[in-house]
């Protein structure tokens, strides 16, 4: 399989285990947030959801036993906590710390988002928050944070 169709495999599994946050009017109203210097918190929850489900599936390919879905699920919503209004109003070093729980709040609240989910969502920024995620999900869900972070800083 092509490069080029593997990444659209990979976004169309995205769209479909994420269509109901993707759809939704918070996740929508997120393109108007700038994330990452060129970005905004919505594409980069995209990216995101597209390296998470990357990983779980080559993790699945490779013997590991991970839920695809509560990793892209993760992503999509592990940012969503900077839609509020008095975390993306504050200094960026607050919001490092203040957007994960807000998040995993805004997830379980608004996407009837499961443990893991709101696990993946509340814990993404290990090590910068102490504790570490308890589920395969939020470790992939914080690694492919940082690889598509590092990845949009770099082609900004």
């Amino acid at each position: 399989m092509k490069k080029q169709e593997r990444e659209e495999k990979l976004l169309q599994s995205v769209q479909e285990l994420g269509a109901e946050i993707i759809d939704s009017e918070r996740f929508r109203a997120a393109e108007a947030i700038p994330h990452h210097l060129a970005g905004n918190v919505a594409q980069h929850s995209l990216n995101v959801a597209r390296e998470s489900c990357r990983i779980a599936e080559w993790l699945n390919r490779h013997g590991a036993k991970v839920d695809v879905k509560d990793a892209v699920r993760g992503s999509l919503l592990h940012d969503i906590g900077m839609t509020e209004k008095e975390v993306f109003r504050s200094p960026s070093w607050k919001k490092a710390y203040s957007h994960p729980d807000r998040g995993a709040k805004l997830a379980r609240e608004e996407y009837r988002a499961n443990d893991v989910q709101e696990d993946a969502v509340r814990r993404h920024m290990w090590p910068i928050c102490l504790i570490p995620p308890k589920h395969a999900a939020g470790w992939i869900v914080s690694a492919a944070d940082k690889i598509c972070s590092i990845k949009e800083i770099l082609h900004r």
